[in-house]
């Protein structure tokens, strides 16, 4: 099946190696010396033209047989300069040396008639660099240096472009001659320049085709033998073309091409491209001249772009520290961040800003909802960067916030700490244009029948393209005024981590000092109240038949007044002892526990004609064995006291680790997770909380059996000390279920 464009492997183009295609440009002669001898190893086809003798008769042979003397008279020099001027019998030629697969690589190519062009070019760059230096702005230098290319190596069209981040290239200037066809402005896919071009564009940044038309001449041998492959043409002026490429510029109308890399801090920064409608031979002089020219253009550029982020630099370093300073005064971030809401979103020039730092995010400006927001945070956890994250297309990497392009296409995030979701996240919106790209990109080749190979498009004609959820790009400075903010709010989070642990201590030493006073309160008091118990024990024993029906009653209302006051200070006492107590923590089994204290309860459970359910032997886990027998009694007696119909119950069970469980049980992720159920009275909602508080009854006090109402506040106070939690799930008339857990253990 033939298949689609789509379809097809377009990186087969970044594979091709076109540094090794075994041939040259038919402009010149190449040929490469093995060792100090200069034996000929390799050489072009066409060099009987040049040398008077066939290929086949040169190879093998040492240079002073191959070479004209007028070269071998020069080689030193050549080889210090790596190229020199020569006279042969055909004419002018230029040679040129470098080194390559371990050979002496000799290139010799037409050179200019006039023996001083070379320093007549550079004479002439020179007077087009003078005015150069006095353009301002980036787009006024490229169009002069257009210009000045154009003028200088006479091609038809000279365009300046820019690669983009994703290495697809823009015509920012242009100088072309009446009737050529123009591209100013258009957008050249990335496909047109494969990977491994851009490599040598960057080793080597002049590369002449002087004849987009000519067939290659081969080298002889085609293969190195020690090497297994054609020579390494890389450092080669003659190199010749990949047929993709001759294809493509042949599409183009383009008869020959010349291109000047430009480098900016060791980076392809852009490219000059030079087409000629006709096949064209641009002189090494001029290509020299040409390159200068471009150096110059690539230290004025570098200049220029220093000079805007320096000022861009400035900018945001000042509203940073108007920022940090706003944070430094005090005062909550929500405030802050609602006064300084203006600078806050001019830092990263972004319409929204949103900060996660432990709690609720605070928004400002245009974002998503909080909870979007919050799942947004929870998703960049899951990212693997170290500090910040850029994208221009977030619905592409994050499609819950896809339909949100309106304030969410771009998001710059910062994060506070590694796999933290305390974040600091900017966003822009959507920013709809459109692109003018020379021929339709998304078709950059189309199979030939039969087989796979790749054509360029044949078209260049301008093809517009809408990008839609695409915020504008973030900048250099926007990542450094994120990085520069998160610095500040590191300080904010920490000064706040300080005041806890103040605040902490302060609460620590005042719960202290709170059972000490509890502990005394209760000891001191119990005396007096034993010695009004013993009083009114002597008054109904020495004077009870005096006292009369009425005396009688009011001498056991104070005694019984004076018992539950014991009562309530013992359960105080207890309650203040739980909050100092050390834990013996211990491997329990919990099932043996649980019968011990059933066997203690076994009378008052009889006499509440309550029946004991256990469903299934419970666990073994790490705890207190005293502190958790005593909250199971608690909670059995409490499930014990509360039952008023006929069919009276309690159960107690667990739920493990992954196992199902009814809803109320999971409020806490913990496992296992214990209940006591009964079938008893039920409690409102409302009082769910309300019955874990000191001293709180639900009923008349000598209701159910009385009891002070401390029990399970002692039993949530301890379950607590194990790290875990206690809470009930209820009904009135369906029966109450209590839950707890116990943390994880001692370490």
């Amino acid at each position: 099946m033939r298949p689609s464009g789509p379809e097809l492997d377009l990186s087969q183009c970044d594979r091709e190696p076109i540094h090794l295609l075994g041939g040259i440009q038919s402009y010149g002669v190449l040929l490469a010396f093995r060792g100090p001898e200069r034996i000929l190893d390799v050489v072009s086809a066409n060099a009987q033209a040049l040398l008077g003798h066939p290929p086949e008769a040169l190879l093998g042979q040492p240079a002073a047989r191959v070479l004209p003397a007028e070269v071998l008279a020069q080689w030193e020099l050549l080889a210090a300069r790596g190229s020199v001027r020569v006279v042969l019998p055909a004419g002018a030629y230029r040679a040129l040396l470098h080194e390559s697969d371990g050979l002496s690589v000799l290139e010799l190519e037409p050179a200019e008639l006039q023996p001083d062009m070379e320093e007549t070019a550079l004479e002439r760059v020179r007077q087009l660099v003078s005015p150069l230096a006095g353009v301002k702005g980036t787009q006024a230098l490229l169009q002069t240096v257009a210009e000045t290319v154009r003028a200088l190596t006479g091609f038809d069209r000279v365009m300046v472009y820019r690669f983009d981040a994703d290495w697809h290239g823009e015509v920012l200037a242009e100088s072309k001659r009446e009737g050529v066809d123009g591209f100013l402005g258009m957008h050249f896919p990335a496909t047109d320049i494969p990977v491994q071009a851009r490599a040598l564009y960057a080793r080597n940044p002049l590369r002449l085709i002087a004849d987009a038309r000519a067939l290659p001449v081969p080298l002889l041998p085609p293969v190195l033998k020690p090497l297994g492959r054609p020579l390494d043409l890389s450092g080669s002026a003659l190199r010749s073309v990949s047929p993709v490429h001759l294809e493509y510029l042949r599409n183009m109308g383009v008869g020959a091409s010349f291109s000047l890399s430009l480098l900016k801090d060791g980076v392809l920064w852009g490219l000059i491209a030079c087409h000629h409608m006709a096949p064209l031979h641009v002189t090494y002089e001029r290509r020299r001249a040409c390159e200068v020219l471009t150096q110059l253009l690539a230290l004025q550029l570098s200049a220029e772009e220093r000079a805007a982020e320096a000022s861009e630099d400035s900018r945001r370093a000042a509203l940073l520290g108007q920022l940090a300073t706003a944070l430094g005064d005090g005062g909550t971030l929500g405030d802050i961040l609602e006064k300084e809401r203006a600078r806050v979103l001019a830092l990263a020039e972004a319409s929204g800003a949103a900060l996660l730092l432990g709690e609720k995010p605070l928004l400002v400006g245009r974002t998503p909802g909080a909870e979007e927001v919050e799942a947004l945070a929870a998703w960049l956890a899951t990212q693997s960067f170290q500090t910040s994250f850029y994208t221009e297309r977030l619905g592409a990497l994050y499609p819950p916030l896809a339909a949100r392009a309106d304030v969410a296409a771009g998001v710059l995030a910062v994060r506070l700490a590694p796999a933290s979701t305390r974040l600091a996240i900017w966003f822009r919106p959507e920013v709809a244009r459109t692109l003018t790209w020379a021929g339709d990109p998304r078709k950059p080749a189309q199979p030939e029948p039969g087989h796979q190979r790749l054509h360029p498009r044949g078209s260049f004609q301008a093809w517009e393209e809408t990008v839609r959820d695409t915020s504008l790009p973030w900048k250099r400075a926007d990542l450094g005024a994120a990085e520069g903010f998160r610095g500040a709010l590191i300080g904010v989070v920490l000064r706040q981590a300080t005041e806890l642990s103040r605040l902490s201590q302060a609460l620590s030493r005042s719960n202290a000092e709170l059972d000490a006073f509890g502990h005394t309160v209760a000891h001191d008091l119990k005396e007096p109240l034993r010695g009004i118990r013993q009083y009114a024990a002597f008054v109904l024993e020495d004077h009870g038949a005096a006292l009369g029906t009425e005396g009688r009653s009011h001498v056991e209302a104070l005694d019984w007044l004076a018992q539950r006051s014991g009562d309530m200070l013992d359960g105080l006492f207890e309650y203040s002892r739980a909050g100092r107590v050390d834990l013996a923590w211990g491997e329990v089994d919990m099932q043996a526990l649980v019968d011990k204290v059933l066997r203690t309860l076994s009378a008052r459970l009889t006499e509440s004609q309550v029946a004991v359910r256990l469903p299934r032997r419970l666990p073994t886990v790490w705890c207190d064995e005293v502190r958790i027998a005593q909250v199971w009694a608690n909670l059995l007696s409490n499930a014990a006291k509360y039952q008023e119909g006929s069919e009276r119950w309690v159960e107690v069970g667990f739920y493990g680790p992954g196992e199902p469980r009814p809803e109320a049980a999971g409020r806490s992720p913990s496992a296992p997770v214990f209940y006591v159920r009964d079938s008893g009275i039920g409690i409102s909602a409302p009082f769910h909380e309300a019955i874990f508080e000191m001293f709180r009854r639900l009923h008349p006090t000598k209701a159910y059996g009385g009891g002070t109402g401390v029990g399970l506040a002692i039993a949530r106070r301890l379950v607590q000390l194990h790290g875990g939690a206690l809470w009930v799930d209820s009904a009135p008339k369906q029966g109450a279920t209590f839950y707890f857990t116990l943390g994880r253990g001692p370490g």
